[in-house]
């Protein structure tokens, strides 16, 4: 059965002397956690078609559309975070469950319970959109870092 969005959360560690995971405020939409792979080209003349092996992935950016509340705490820890060009985990929470992941020290937990994405990333914009009749919109790109893992649920 696919999964449904209804239930899906975002999640950050937010660095510090006592790392602390914060839930990202109403989020509308995540999307873009891919990154594509190179092509290496592997054909010789005598080929009768083209071959290629994959190259090093090139990580991409996610996508969080969430309208933009000064008053939220995790809004203004993600303001901070974009001025202080911060490197930190970030983490998608399936639907499939709603045990939160945990933090202790520096190592994150993730439940069984559960499907998760995680990896490492930097918020690469923070736009507002101020429109007429309308509330303060906000598209944040996160540039991943290297890979991302997938947590499956058991």
């Amino acid at each position: 059965m696919a999964l449904k969005t209804k239930g899906t959360e975002l999640y950050m560690v937010l660095p510090g002397s006592t790392p602390s995971l914060v839930k990202v405020g109403c989020p509308k939409g995540i999307s873009g956690l891919g990154g594509s792979k190179p092509q290496i080209p592997l054909t010789c003349l005598d080929s009768a078609e083209q071959q290629f092996d994959p190259g090093m992935a090139a990580p991409g950016q996610m996508t969080v559309n969430l309208d933009y509340d000064p008053t939220k705490v995790s809004h203004t820890e993600l303001w901070d975070m974009f001025a202080d060009d911060t490197v930190t985990t970030w983490i998608v929470c399936a639907s499939d469950g709603t045990a939160p992941p945990t933090i202790s020290g520096d190592t994150v937990t993730y439940p069984t319970t559960r499907t998760f994405w995680s990896f490492e990333g930097y918020i690469a914009d923070l736009p507002l959109d101020f429109q007429l009749n309308s509330v303060v919109k906000s598209t944040m790109q996160v540039q991943r870092s290297g890979a991302r893992t997938q947590h499956l649920k058991s």
